[in-house]
């Protein structure tokens, strides 16, 4: 499919037949011959005589003939713009219209049988994956010509040149690269020589994690694991700059999302672009250790639709990244190649930690020194979530607004996976509630110890139990309200949650019976705080499952632009973001502490407004992805992760490939596709009246949803 060319440029060609004589064209054939024989790998051409036979064939009428270009070189396709001003608006790049007879491709790509990204990365006609040995065809090769290809890379390092129609090469840098193919046919006699040259880019490529192959799995795992066990100072010794240990990543996230301030990566605008560039930081540690790897990412909607339960998935293997919700009394990992992954002692004076001095929220007083899960919310299974399915993305892509996705994708279609794996328990058994509201006590809890109503000890030594090192709202902040009621009232929590804060009878579970009763076990409650596991928390990172789940978000947010600037669907990328007002994470205020003094009870200012780091123009935290020690704005960061920016460190498998959603005809990327609500869904490939009715199952799963949350990790 050729793309129609600017009616304002033509594109150039320059053929030029090159006679060369008659000893070269044998010392070309005789070597190649030579390497068949000896049975060297790439070799395909096959030899016999024949005519000149040049792989493009053009006239005047058609192209607009360059004479500039170097004696003997056919140029196949542009470079695109590069990325040099981040706050520019990405550039396509200009097709050059001209014949496509050759083709690139992965054992991968041949065995799925998507191209990389689906051919939707229209910016570059040839698209190849780093370090992966890529098959290159002449798909009309001629039987009585010798192929060879030699490519180079952005740094001037030239390949090593194969034989045949069919050959392996290996791209082993970032960036455009060239592949020189020469085509010599006939010999014996003099023969017409040509070179044509391709402009392909090479990029590290993101695959879902169960279609890597043993090998790569494996590698990655084993990759991931040493980030965990190799210190910052050492493994910048041992691998470069860009190392990050676990540690310096966990301390990175609980700076942006534990601050009593606001929440500075969550619930707001800047949640897609510090997700999205925290993965990346990670990733490139892992290509400092090995440049072969990438992070995969985790596509959740099949563990929601092909398994009963999702701690069924083979995410949870013990070889994998462990049991789902270990039932041991600690909540730890005790199998596996995650077995007592230790929780960290925060070694930065100024960092954030808990009581105990280990990498958690300063209201996780948990003195366990490991990563934890439950899939138990209090005592709600799953805190009354399933995980985000076809039905929720489908939804969510009628969207045309980046805030409504920025917020969807904070919330709905990832935050229940954070809630299912972390979970949340009480130190005292005795407070049992069967209706959490997808967690919404413990994101209550938080919005009180911002304003300054729960207090949490500043240290507990390490002999300290934990009984006695926990949370409360002291007296001397609560003695202005009248009643435990007046107190939820008066600090916004009643008109929150959906009304979860304004039914006494929701609590009755607890064993009160009356309105007042109910509403002090609620007040103690909130109060208390109790532990959460750490997928449920601002140190999230430390579970290794945190690593694969934003691709997921990213290549969806991807897939939607791309379709946008096809006219295939609608998205205004206008900076914004969509706040439900239902939340207790998501309440758009930012509390002062500048003025209260340290151990006192005086009460921070808390008034409407965003936490920084999420306007367009905040700067983040993450850097230097390109080697240029650049930095990024939000909305430069937002434009270089765009498919269209040729310096984009990264592309994806493939944008179309959504197993699940495929099985259960919701093909929400499909043109033509329109989302009509839960009850139905119509999709022209489908049934004669264009309508399907979902399954009951699906349809009462999805019911069970809730509308709203879910951030403030």
């Amino acid at each position: 499919k050729l793309r129609p060319l600017a009616p304002t440029k033509k594109a150039s060609i320059t053929v030029e037949k090159k006679t060369l004589n008659k000893a070269a064209v044998a010392v070309v054939l005789s070597v190649t011959a030579c390497a068949a024989t000896i049975g060297t790998v790439g070799i395909g051409g096959h030899f016999g005589a024949g005519t000149d036979s040049p792989i493009v064939e053009t006239t005047e009428s058609e192209f607009e003939v360059d004479r500039g270009t170097e004696a003997g070189q056919l140029q196949i396709g542009k470079q695109g713009k590069r990325f040099g001003k981040l706050n520019s608006a990405p550039q396509a790049t200009a097709d050059s219209g001209l014949p496509k007879n050759i083709h690139f491709s992965n054992a991968y790509e041949r065995d799925s049988g998507y191209d990389l990204g689906d051919g939707m990365y229209t910016n570059w006609d040839y698209l190849v994956e780093r370090h992966a040995d890529t098959l290159a065809e002449v798909l009309d090769a001629d039987d009585n010509c010798v192929y060879a290809w030699t490519s180079t890379g952005p740094s001037g390092t030239v390949g090593e040149t194969t034989y045949g129609s069919s050959a392996t090469l290996s791209f082993t840098e970032t960036g455009w690269h060239t592949v020189d193919l020469t085509t010599n046919c006939g010999m014996g006699s003099d023969s017409a020589s040509q070179m044509s040259t391709y402009s392909v880019m090479s990029k590290p490529v993101r695959r879902e994690i169960r279609s890597l192959s043993t090998t790569d799995l494996t590698k990655f795992l084993d990759t991931l694991q040493m980030t965990y066990t190799i210190g910052q100072e050492e493994g910048e010794a041992l691998y470069g700059r860009k190392y990050r240990s676990i540690t310096r990543l966990v301390s990175e996230h609980l700076l942006g999302a534990a601050d009593k301030t606001c929440d500075h990566w969550h619930d707001d605008a800047g949640v897609m672009t510090h997700h999205v560039a925290f993965t990346l930081e990670m990733e490139q540690s892992l290509q400092a250790i090995d440049p072969t790897l990438t992070v995969p990412y985790w596509d959740y909607t099949m563990d929601a639709y092909y398994y009963s339960d999702w701690v069924d998935s083979p995410i949870f293997q013990d070889d994998w990244f462990g049991k789902a919700s270990p039932t041991t009394e600690g909540h730890m990992i005790v199998k596996g190649r995650w077995a007592y992954l230790g929780v960290g002692k925060q070694a930065d004076a100024d960092g954030i930690s808990n009581p105990y001095g280990l990498l958690r929220s300063p209201w996780n007083t948990n003195p366990t020194p490991y990563v934890m899960r439950h899939r138990y919310v209090l005592t709600e299974k799953d805190g009354g979530w399933v995980m985000p399915g076809c039905v929720d993305f489908a939804e969510a892509f009628e969207y045309t607004s980046l805030g409504n996705y920025f917020s969807e994708l904070n919330g709905e279609l990832h935050g229940p996976v954070h809630i299912m794996i972390g979970g949340q328990w009480w130190i005292d058994p005795a407070m049992n509630f069967s209706a959490t509201q997808g967690g919404d006590f413990l994101l209550a809890s938080k919005w009180l110890w911002r304003q300054g109503y729960i207090r949490c000890p500043e240290t507990c030594s390490e002999d300290t139990p934990a009984s006695k090192c926990v949370c409360s709202c002291p007296s001397e902040v609560t003695t202005a309200f009248n009643s435990s009621k007046d107190f939820l009232n008066g600090t916004g929590l009643l008109t929150l949650s959906d009304g979860l804060f304004n039914t006494w009878q929701h609590f009755v579970t607890s064993g009160c019976r009356t309105e007042e009763d109910c509403y002090d076990v609620v007040k103690d409650t909130l109060c208390h705080v109790g532990h959460a596991g750490e997928m449920f928390t601002s140190s999230a990172p430390y579970d290794p499952t945190f690593w694969p789940i934003h691709g997921l978000a990213d290549r969806y947010l991807q897939l939607k632009r791309v379709m946008s600037h096809e006219n295939e669907t609608t998205l205004d990328e206008t900076w914004s973001y969509y706040h439900d007002g239902m939340s207790p994470s998501d309440t758009h205020h930012v509390c002062d502490w500048s003025g209260v003094e340290a151990g006192s009870m005086e009460m921070p200012t808390c008034t409407p407004g965003s936490c920084a780091g999420h306007h367009e123009d905040d700067l983040l935290p993450m850097s230097n992805f390109l080697d240029q020690n650049e930095t990024y704005t939000n909305k430069e960061f937002l434009q270089f992760i765009s498919p269209y920016n040729d310096d984009i460190p990264y592309v994806y498998d493939s944008f179309t490939n959504w197993p699940a959603c495929k099985a259960q005809n919701i093909t929400f990327w499909k043109s033509g596709y329109t989302y009509n609500g839960i009850n139905t869904i119509m999709n022209p490939e489908n049934a004669a009246d264009g309508t399907m009715t979902l399954p009951q199952t699906l349809r009462q799963k999805r019911e069970q949803q809730r509308k709203y949350f879910i951030g403030g990790m």
